[in-house]
């Protein structure tokens, strides 16, 4: 999910601001299992990470 703004600053030149979410239901998704047979066969390895938000900028002209 990203948010922009843009903001004019006078002539050509230009200020936008990003707000960037990503997993933004922090949803716990199985990226991974173990496929070894054994006790912890079908078990988890890597879950998605959590919530994580960016702010970013950019300065045109």
């Amino acid at each position: 999910l990203r948010l922009t703004r843009t903001f004019r600053l006078g002539g050509a030149r230009r200020f936008q601001t990003n707000l960037d979410v990503y997993n933004a239901l922090n949803g716990s998704s199985i990226l991974n299992e173990n496929t070894n047979y054994g006790p912890n066969w079908k078990r988890p390895t890597l879950i998605l990470d959590g919530r994580l938000v960016k702010f970013g900028g950019q300065l045109s002209f």
